[in-house]
């Protein structure tokens, strides 16, 4: 009876609802029983005396015209009813809008949201809730018609955010409470009936919830069990990839840049082999990973800016699973590389997202919406009034729900933590780290220190920083461009300091021994190199292509300190299986880079000949400096290096480049409409067009 008391939206008596259940059975209740004369006709006698006492206005299934009282126990009991109806209906329109309408079919949040988003409106409608109490007490008379028509608004406003997202938050509010102020009367009308819905629902909605929150850690749990039951192999070397997200190999002085950005990975490449050419298959990161992952090209796959990477293609930690292998991910990108990307599929352990402060709520539309409609207000009030303080105070109220950036430092905990508490140690792993921290925005946590640069002092520094992806490049002095390029190579440094940091650990534990450590980038930076060209994703030119790549082998192993020739990203695949000793029956193409420092090779030559790599791009439309002209879609981007020749080609309005790297490394004098370069461009264009198999088209790509 106490659950009954906490959800009862209408009655106040405990004998009342007593009164209810025996007349809807057709009975009175038993302390009535004396009042009846004949008791095949109780309800002329007892209507009165129940109406008297505010149990029900009719006989069961009339209209009930007059509602009964709304405590502040019936009230809160309400308030978490609605939560929970309105988060349960949040989650079940974000799967749907995600699977079957949205064309940005990336979740963009934690696969924990099917239990952290009821949670959220639970507490959001609770908290009202608290507010409609004191709103009862003070005004019980017309305050009980706000509350309920509030409540009822709530419970719908979730929902209509997530069908019809592109309008204003404000303008769903007044309409959700329009729709509570016309459907509050009609379950007024029928309060018993809404009641025993009520009643009955609950426990339905709590045991939903509880479901939905268990059913991760299930998944995981099952998909571990099955893993340990695999045979272990024997005799095979575990292999750590290590992706440092938006580090470009200008801007490491492994690779002669003026600042000591990369001590660590410099210390790490005298163990092992640093290739000076190594290039990317795209120049952001979901496509790069996509075919460091598969062994193809992006073209061949299904990723783009809002579209995971589907099933069709076998990843290597699929492979290396299926063949007995630990395979674990940990991951600062979660914009891109979170498990909702399709990097994840292979991973017995894949950790993505952090709870941090408040970042666990802003998964719930209604705290989306509320804090874009703050900061809007918060700007604009800010702009027109020349308020700096309401413009940080507003920003500062959105850091503390989006605090779940992780650092390199908690990447390493994370894996370390892992390799210590390993069921079957004996059986060897792959494990895939991504560290972020040299991605926009380039801020340092306080705890790190500034090398190059200084923290930002002032409200401009501080926008600098955090708006550079969408700022207006035109309009930052030298002054200022100078601080944003310190502070990216702060954040380079960074990433060098905990790399050193884990491998010192390593070694402490004696876990390199039978390890295979390669160190990448999956792409670079441009900082205006080019005119206009800023950020990735944006050129297929070597600031953004050229990447970082340092293999490490287990001690003992042979292997050539330099690498020379043109070595691409998409071969990374087949050098894991090769490496391992899985090469048989691999279903990656490409050729293993183990053949380029294997002592057998050929010795190192020109660092831009060797063999061809090929680069994909759809550019973000958010970056493009040459517009479309013949599509809605932007033209995709292609480019192709070989021979010492970089060739880049749009289809569309065919804009084509062309630089000889040999003598122009940096891509500044474009050759493609020079005479004496013509043959050349020629082989190039053939070249190109047997690699993508034709012209690439953006019906060719998801967008």
């Amino acid at each position: 009876m106490p659950v009954l008391r906490l959800l009862e939206p209408w009655a106040g008596h405990y004998d009342e609802v007593q009164a209810v259940g025996s007349i809807r059975d057709g009975l009175p209740a038993s302390r009535d029983l004396a009042s009846f004369p004949d008791s095949r006709s109780p309800f002329p006698m007892s209507l009165p005396s129940l109406l008297s006492r505010g149990a029900i206005a009719s006989q069961p299934g009339c209209p009930n015209p007059r509602p009964g009282r709304l405590g502040p126990v019936a009230l809160l009991g309400l308030a978490a009813w609605c939560g929970t109806v309105a988060g349960l209906l949040e989650v079940v329109a974000v799967v749907a809008r995600k699977r079957f309408f949205d064309t940005n079919h990336l979740l963009g949040m934690s696969r924990h949201f099917i239990w952290l988003v009821p949670l959220t409106d639970v507490l959001i409608v609770l908290l009202a809730g608290l507010v409609g109490c004191l709103v009862l007490i003070l005004r019980p008379a017309g305050g009980r018609w706000a509350v309920t028509r509030m409540l009822g608004g709530l419970t719908v406003w979730p929902l209509l955010l997530v069908v019809f997202p592109q309008v204003y938050g404000l303008a769903w509010l007044l309409v959700a409470v329009g729709v509570s102020a016309r459907l509050v009367p009609i379950l007024e009308r029928y309060g018993s009936r809404f009641r025993r819905v009520v009643l009955f629902s609950s426990p339905i909605l709590a045991g939903t919830w509880a479901a939905l929150a268990a059913l991760p850690w299930a998944v995981d749990r099952a998909q571990q069990e099955r893993d340990r039951v695999r045979p272990i192999p024997r005799d095979s070397p575990n292999v750590l990839l290590i992706v440092m997200d938006t580090v470009a190999a200008e801007h490491l002085a492994l690779y002669g840049y003026e600042r000591p950005t990369s001590p660590a990975i410099e210390e790490l490449a005298r163990r092992g082999s640093r290739f000076d050419a190594a290039l990317s298959a795209s120049s952001w990161t979901l496509p790069s990973h996509a075919s460091m992952f598969t062994g193809r090209w992006p073209h061949e796959l299904s990723v783009g800016w809002r579209t995971p990477l589907d099933a069709a293609a076998p990843t290597v930690a699929e492979f290396l699973r299926a063949h007995g292998y630990d395979t674990a991910g940990f991951i600062a990108n979660t914009q891109y590389c979170a498990a909702d990307s399709g990097l994840g599929r292979g991973y017995t352990v894949y950790r993505d997202y952090i709870f941090h402060e408040l970042s666990p709520f802003k998964m719930a539309v209604m705290v989306q919406r509320s804090l874009d409609g703050l900061e809007t207000i918060g700007n604009g009030l800010g702009e027109a009034l020349d308020l700096d303080w309401l413009r940080a105070g507003v920003q500062r109220i959105r850091e503390r729900f989006e605090t779940d950036r992780k650092e390199a430092a908690m990447v390493n905990r994370e894996f370390l933590d892992w390799w210590s508490h390993r069921p079957q140690p004996e059986r060897p792993f792959f494990a895939f780290l991504n560290y972020c921290d040299a991605h926009t925005p380039y801020q340092l946590s306080p705890r790190r220190v500034h090398r190059f640069g200084v923290k930002p002092s002032d409200e401009r520094e501080y926008r600098l920083i955090q708006d550079w992806w969408t700022l207006d490049k035109s309009r930052v002095s030298p002054q200022e461009f100078a601080f944003v390029l310190n502070a990216y190579d702060d954040c380079v440094a960074a990433i060098d300091e905990q790399l050193g940091r884990l491998f010192d650990e390593l070694e402490r534990r004696k876990a390199l021994d039978p390890t295979w450590v390669l160190v990448v980038s999956d792409h670079g930076e441009s900082f205006g190199e080019h005119a206009g060209v800023f950020l990735h994703g944006s050129s297929l030119y070597r600031t953004e292509l050229h990447v970082p790549l340092v293999v490490v082998p287990p001690p003992g192993t042979p292997i050539k300190p330099v690498v020379a020739e043109t070595a691409s990203l998409r071969d990374l695949a087949a050098t894991l299986v090769d490496i391992t000793g899985l090469s048989a029956g691999s279903p990656f193409p490409g050729a293993s880079l183990a053949r380029a420092w294997r002592p057998s090779s050929r010795a190192p030559g020109d660092a831009a000949a060797g063999p061809s790599a090929l680069a994909e791009l759809v550019p973000n439309e958010t970056l493009q400096v040459r517009k479309p002209v013949s599509s809605r879609r932007p033209w995709p981007l292609a480019a192709l290096t070989e021979g010492g020749w970089s060739y880049i080609r749009r289809e569309g309005e065919v804009v084509e480049e062309l630089y000889h790297l040999r003598g122009d490394p940096r891509e500044q004098h474009n050759l493609a409409d020079t005479a004496s370069s013509r043959p050349q461009l020629e082989r190039m264009r053939e070249n190109l067009s047997r690699l993508t198999r034709g012209p690439l088209t953006p019906d060719r790509f998801n967008p």
